[in-house]
């Protein structure tokens, strides 16, 4: 650990694990050869290795720590093993160059912020094995345009997809019932998603700041929009919500400068403050009264907007 002027090093056979924070901050070390005998990489193994520019992981390691090449900031490819079942937290964050990677048939979940900060990864398969995705898996990938989330995932984390700002298009699989908090927040160059009807709850700041994004259907399962989730889709022009909608929360579709409509159910029994503020040419079509509406307001502020339509009288 702390060996910053070590730059190559040979582990000998007969050793079966790499302890935590072995050669951790060994910023020099440009090439490591690991056995065969060895079946596990522990916590912070290889942290802040930053001159690291490949290393082969053998077919015997069924384990990767949490942060075992955090920082390897020169590392370009690294091959995954058949038998590796889990992927620690954060074990790849901050790997700024790596540009590909293998993740095979084995891993059934992936940690939280594993490939965090992975700014030149472009592309990435998630093989049918895995069950859940961690909160911050890709935060940061700003290359990321291309992957394919299969239909076994049953549960993507928080902010899993945030700042991934060359993302154009995304598959979100039946299987998923939340949209969860910042999941797509700042992803600039989102143009399209499509969220399925097994998904209740959307939320919050799930979409925010995603200024490429012109529509989106919200699914008739749908029961809870969060908070700031449309917060500044400027570009955004048509959304839907369904009659299982029930409430709208603070600044939901703030800055959605460009959505002209919206309708909004009977349904809907609250809505938060500053839920259309800043949407300057928006009418509101609401399906209840006058009277269901200023129930709604209650002396809350919705923002500036130009008109609401309600089935008896317009406002």
């Amino acid at each position: 650990e702390g060996c910053s002027s070590l730059t190559s090093i040979n582990i000998p056979e007969g050793v079966t694990s790499i302890g935590g924070s072995a050669f951790e901050g060994c910023s020099s070390l440009t090439s490591i050869n690991i056995p065969e005998g060895v079946t596990s990489i522990e916590n912070n193994a290889f942290y802040g290795c930053s001159s690291i520019i490949s290393i082969n992981i053998p077919e015997g390691v069924t384990s990767i720590g949490d942060s075992a090449f955090s920082g390897c900031s020169s590392l370009t490819s690294i091959n995954i093993p058949e038998g590796i079942t889990n992927i620690g937290n954060s074990a790849f964050s901050g790997c700024s160059s790596l540009n590909s990677i293998n993740i095979p048939d084995s891993v059934i979940s992936i940690g939280n912020g594993v490939f965090s900060g992975c700014s030149s990864l472009t592309s990435i398969n998630i093989p049918e094995s895995v069950t859940s995705i961690g909160n911050g898996v890709f935060s940061g990938c700003t290359s990321l345009n291309s992957i394919n989330i299969p239909d076994s995932v049953t549960s993507i984390g928080d902010y899993a997809f945030s700042s991934c700002s060359s993302l154009t298009s995304i598959n979100i699989p039946e299987s998923i019932t939340c949209i969860g908090s910042g999941l797509f927040k700042d992803c600039t160059s989102l143009t399209s998603i499509n969220i399925p009807e097994s998904v209740t709850s959307i939320g919050d700041y799930s979409f925010f700041g995603c200024s490429s994004l012109t529509s989106i259907n919200i699914p008739h399962s749908a029961s809870i929009i969060g908070n700031s989730a449309f917060y500044d889709c400027t570009s955004l022009n048509s959304i839907n919500i369904p009659e299982s909608a029930t409430v709208i929360c603070d600044e939901a579709f703030y800055g959605c400068s460009s959505l002209t409509s919206i309708n909004i159910p009977e349904s809907v029994t609250s809505i938060g403050e500053n839920a259309f503020n800043e949407c300057f040419n928006l009418t509101i079509y609401y399906e209840g009264t006058r009277d269901q509406w200023n129930e709604l307001e209650n002396e809350k502020y919705f923002g500036c907007f130009n008109s609401v339509i309600c089935s008896d009288e317009t406002i």
